[in-house]
């Protein structure tokens, strides 16, 4: 199950990243699996437990509720709007989790790579597309480049927004857990990370460098 789960995140994020950067998602997403799933199935050994949880029975309504009635409107949430096995809360969890942290460090912090020089990715371009398929010239393309005041923008705005502003995924600012089984596990969820962290970095040695699904770079949560 937990290498169905995976291999469809690869999948997900398969447009963007390459095989390299895949495995990084497929090895932290196991371990968020991991800690999460322990600590819940610790508390909530029987399905009776999950389904009399009010809190989280609500939230999972929530999530699919119609969002002119006040929910979310997410489609396809396992369970439709009631959890019936940990497998189901947890699978929700590790999506939202995962999407908070390594999707969005693998699609924000490369941004000024990709815009910070104009002619590579414009975020804005003069003149009116295209017509037909006659080629263009150079200067056709240049001509089309904003001027230098709006390219320093852009580059200003992809530059602050490559920048990480929480801690990293796992080094949390809050302290909201405190049941020694809870810390327990955090405690093996941080040494899996800096695992996977220093197999990154030896890996990077020995490629092109991929750095932005270190765990040390990827931030606990959306940050703008």
């Amino acid at each position: 199950m937990e290498v169905l789960r995976n291999v469809l995140v690869c999948k997900a994020f398969g447009t963007q990243l390459s095989i390299c950067s895949c495995n990084s998602v497929i090895a932290a997403n196991i371990i968020l699996i991991d800690a999460r799933c322990r600590f819940y199935v610790a508390t909530t050994d029987t399905p009776d437990k999950l389904s009399g949880d009010d809190e989280i029975q609500t939230w999972a309504q929530e999530l699919v509720k119609p969002k002119e009635k006040g929910g979310c409107g997410i489609l396809g949430v396992p369970g439709n709007g009631h959890f019936t096995s940990n497998d189901q809360l947890v699978l929700v969890l590790t999506s939202i989790i995962s999407t908070c942290s390594l999707l969005h460090a693998a699609f924000n912090f490369p941004q000024y790579d990709t815009y910070g020089f104009a002619p590579n990715y414009p975020l804005m371009m003069k003149g009116r597309p295209p017509k037909d398929k006659n080629p263009l010239t150079e200067q056709d393309i240049v001509n089309t480049l904003p001027d230098k005041a709006v390219t320093l923008d852009a580059m200003l705005i992809v530059k602050l927004l490559s920048q990480k502003g929480t801690n990293s995924l796992g080094d949390f600012e809050v302290k909201f857990a405190y049941d020694p089984r809870a810390l327990k596990i955090i405690e093996s969820f941080q040494q899996k990370l800096s695992e996977i962290s220093k197999l990154i970095k030896e890996r990077n040695t020995r490629r092109k460098p991929y750095p932005w699904l270190d765990p040390e770079d990827v931030p606990n949560a959306i940050s703008i």
